[in-house]
């Protein structure tokens, strides 16, 4: 019998948690036999024209792939993988919740009701307990398809040290370091660290990422007068996510929602101290998991000056660093790996029974 030819289907090929999760797992998957292809539904910066042409050629390539299962990841993608590979009869459909239902548009949200109470949606993934919560309300014949996977993160492996990363991206190496890794939008909530800078003098800011935000945030910088101390690096690789994380002090991440927080995990594993926002979902994936962290009220400023401060004054007070070997046990990609290979037998049985 040949291998299961598979389809993932993201949003865009910009870095970000959804990329780093399909890449994980299709890399996975094709170690272990599967055929694995991944595609984006939108190109840069589309228009409506440009979100439209995408979805109906991904649509098309679903309905002519003779795929045995897609696997969607984000909500516009999960609407497409529904309907398409219902119509192509594909026997796995498997579509990922990464953003809360009350952050989705109105009209998506109601599509993507629709498509998985209409069981188009032969499995629905979310991955947290927090993010579950978040669907109580939804019909039971959309929950019953639902199944809790917790997200896998590869280990980061640093190649440079800390001097030789601070000089590649021309960031002065004469004060500690937060480094906050994610897209420049309203969901990060990068401006609350900006005013904790305004108060800490002795730190610069660190962003990786890029985004809508990146002017209000130059211009929120220069308001406050540490337009010198904060560094916006735009969309970095897996790499120097790496790098970078080895050479800062403390990791910061004062989002206002999350479904799981990959980047925070990403910090724990290398071990950094942690301020993040005082989520439920965060205090799940970090709190009681050998995590050095605390966790702040997101829009609070002063709260997050007080946090930092303590983060960079260890040990009198301060957060002790730790390995984190309880986190990386527990969210490791072959665990998720083998949990999408079970989703998946199901395809390679459908497939051993139209064959037969």
């Amino acid at each position: 019998m040949k291998a299961p030819r598979i389809l993932q289907v993201i949003h865009g090929d910009e870095a970000g948690g959804v990329k780093t999760l399909a890449d994980a797992l299709g890399e996975t998957l094709r170690a272990d036999g599967h055929v694995v292809d991944t595609v984006c539904l939108f190109p840069p910066h589309p228009g409506v024209v440009g979100k439209l042409t995408g979805m109906a050629r991904v649509g098309r390539l679903i309905l002519t792939g003779r795929y045995d299962a897609v696997i969607a990841y984000q909500s516009t993608a999960s609407v497409v993988a529904g309907v398409a590979g219902w119509l192509a009869r594909c026997p796995r459909r498997i579509v990922h919740q990464t953003v809360l239902p009350s952050e989705l548009k109105p009209a998506l949200r109601w599509l993507d009701l629709i498509v998985g109470t209409s069981g188009l949606y032969t499995v629905n993934v979310l991955n947290s307990k927090a993010t579950w919560a978040a669907f109580a309300r939804y019909p039971a014949l959309y929950r019953r398809r639902m199944r809790l996977i917790e997200h896998g993160v590869a280990p980061p492996v640093p190649k440079r040290d800390r001097a030789a990363t601070l000089a590649r991206f021309a960031v002065p190496d004469d004060r500690r370091i937060l480094l906050n890794v994610g897209r420049l939008a309203v969901q990060k909530n990068q401006g609350v660290l900006i005013r904790a800078l305004a108060e800490i003098s002795s730190v610069r800011l660190v962003v990786a990422g890029d985004g809508p935000l990146r002017g209000a945030l130059e211009a929120g910088a220069a308001e406050w007068g540490v337009a010198d101390r904060l560094h916006l690096l735009g969309d970095v690789g897996r790499q120097d996510v790496a790098d970078l994380l080895a050479a800062s002090d403390v990791f910061v991440f004062p989002s206002i929602w999350e479904s799981f927080g990959l980047a925070a995990v990403e910090a724990a594993l290398l071990g950094r101290l942690i301020v993040a926002s005082d989520l439920d979902v965060l205090k799940e994936v970090l709190a009681g998991h050998d995590v050095a962290a605390s966790f702040v009220p997101p829009n609070d400023a002063t709260a997050w000056t007080a946090a930092i401060r303590v983060a960079l004054t260890p040990p009198v007070g301060g957060l002790a660093a730790r390995n984190g070997l309880a986190i990386s046990e527990r969210y490791t990609v072959r665990r998720m790996a083998d949990a999408y290979g079970g989703l998946l037998a199901g395809a390679a049985s459908a497939q051993a029974a139209q064959s037969s």
